[in-house]
């Protein structure tokens, strides 16, 4: 008996490559930014003076800030900066497998569930906007995605109480009221996302029409929590210093860019995926739409153009708070939500439209699915994405040189006895985990609390790189065969 089918071991054995190429990638990975901000701040604080601190002038994030100062760079530990991040990212994947188990254990069997999480990690990993400040900087790691792990738990949570067997279960309803909390505190982008399962709940029709009282007591977390983060001191003050924040003009123009300028971008994504999904997986949970379907806003038009709104929403929200189109990071988190949303809204069109779909159980079934595959993975060849780019940055050897080169420069900078030091720039550039760190400018940048904090970390006053621009080399693919080939095949062996 078959454990999966050819496309699905080949689906599987892809994600296990992509995770694994990834796992290297953070044994190469090194601290930037306001991770050394944040240690800054522990160095010249206690634990609670730097929490007060950073809510009261910068932000009211109270629980990314709390997983931020966990960072072992308190302890000058680089290897520990990267175990950190390495585990957070583990705890994502780990959260994205049992929200999807929990969910479908009763419909589908364990090997589906497997195929189905290595297909959704396989296509979030690769083409999510910015990978490298999603998993691999920790100060963007305890923001959003930890606030995207949050959110898939409440969708768990939410999806459990609903459920009469489950309502009087008090430890369900305190691990769902703990995880709104901290949702809420990682970042704007969780309370945005936690609505959802809330308003879900609030509105999921009952027998007997009456809502156990703990729904209200989770909708009062969730206010009180997303009041606290988004009404905080540090958040007002930086909204306020913030140019063009607060433009309601701006926050629309903005907001209908930034989204048609992703979507027009996740488009030929979304399509190989969705169709892949509908041929290859749908039809195993026919008896899960078909009990969804009863529900009569879970309509695959009402899903689909209701997260296009949302989506829309959530871009005006930001770039009303901050003046600017989001970053990113920022959209790793709703390229998550369109991707669940689309494939949702995908399985119950396919319970809506059963008798088309039950046309492709016939003659043409196998063809439509070897045609499906040969075209998700031209889409993997033809559009940039993470997968490429990992197996590059390990296999060129680029990702490995850049971190013996962040450790000379460690060692030349501990070694020397300046307190203004110049160091060389960095050559090696691998496109899934370098960040520049340093300024070029050799004056003293006050105003530049980043690159201050750094210098500050090794006890110096300002550390610069030189010279400040430098070729890049070229990892392409076409590149790395060349590269292979000389290695392997040339006639002069070196």
């Amino acid at each position: 008996m078959k454990i999966w089918t050819k496309i699905e071991w080949a689906i599987i054995v892809a994600a296990s490559v992509l995770l694994l190429l990834l796992l290297i990638l953070f044994a190469y990975n090194h601290p930037h930014s306001d991770d050394f901000s944040y240690n800054y701040f522990l160095q010249h604080k206690d634990y609670w003076e730097a929490q007060k601190y950073l809510f009261a002038n910068n932000t009211g994030r109270f629980v990314s800030t709390t997983l931020i100062f966990l960072s072992p760079l308190k302890q000058h530990s680089i290897a520990g900066y990267q175990w950190l991040t390495a585990g957070l990212f583990l705890g994502f994947s780990l959260s994205l497998f049992m929200c999807l188990y929990i969910v479908l254990s009763g419909y589908v069997k364990g090997k589906s569930i497997v195929f189905l999480f290595a297909f959704l990690f396989l296509g979030f990993c690769s083409f999510i906007p910015n990978l490298q400040e999603f998993i691999y900087w920790l100060s963007a790691e305890a923001t959003y995605m930890t606030a995207a792990s949050f959110w898939l738990w409440s969708i768990v949570f939410h999806f459990l109480l609903a459920q009469p067997k489950h309502q009087h279960k008090w430890w369900l309803w305190l691990l769902c009221g703990l995880n709104t909390i901290a949702i809420c505190g990682c970042s704007e982008a969780g309370i945005l996302l936690n609505s959802i399962p809330v308003m879900l709940h609030l509105i999921y029709p009952r027998p007997n029409k009456s809502r156990h009282k703990g729904i209200w007591f989770i909708l009062v977390i969730y206010l009180l929590a997303s009041y606290l983060t988004s009404s905080a001191p540090g958040n007002i003050n930086r909204h306020q210093q913030t140019p063009f924040s607060g433009n309601l003009l701006l926050a629309f123009s903005g907001g209908f860019y930034a989204a048609g300028f992703w979507l027009s971008k996740w488009a030929l994504i979304f399509m190989p995926l969705v169709c892949f999904y509908i041929l290859i997986f749908g039809h195993r949970l026919k008896n899960w739409s078909m009990q969804i379907s009863h529900f009569k806003v879970f309509r695959a038009k009402t899903i689909f153009i209701g997260s296009l709104i949302f989506f829309l929403l959530c871009q005006i929200i930001v770039v009303w708070m901050s003046g600017s189109t989001p970053e990113p990071r920022f959209e790793n988190v709703l390229f998550l939500f369109l991707l669940l949303s689309f494939l949702f809204a995908s399985q119950l069109m396919m319970q809506e439209q059963s008798e088309f779909f039950d046309m492709l159980k016939g003659k043409l079934h196998r063809g439509f699915k070897t045609l499906s595959f040969i075209y998700l993975l031209c889409i993997f060849i033809v559009i940039p994405n993470n997968t490429i780019n990992a197996m590059l940055d390990v296999m060129s050897g680029n990702a490995r040189a850049y971190n013996q080169e962040n450790i000379r420069r460690y060692s030349l900078i501990t070694k020397s006895k300046g307190n203004i030091i110049g160091v060389p720039s960095i050559k090696f550039r691998p496109q899934i985990i370098y960040y520049p760190t340093l300024s070029c400018s050799t004056s003293i940048d006050t105003n530049d609390i980043p690159r201050r904090a750094l210098a500050d970390y090794f006890g110096k006053k300002w550390i610069y790189e030189y010279p400040c621009s430098v070729e890049i080399p070229d990892y392409s693919i076409k590149e790395l065969l060349k590269q292979k080939r000389q290695q392997f095949f040339s006639k002069q062996k070196t």
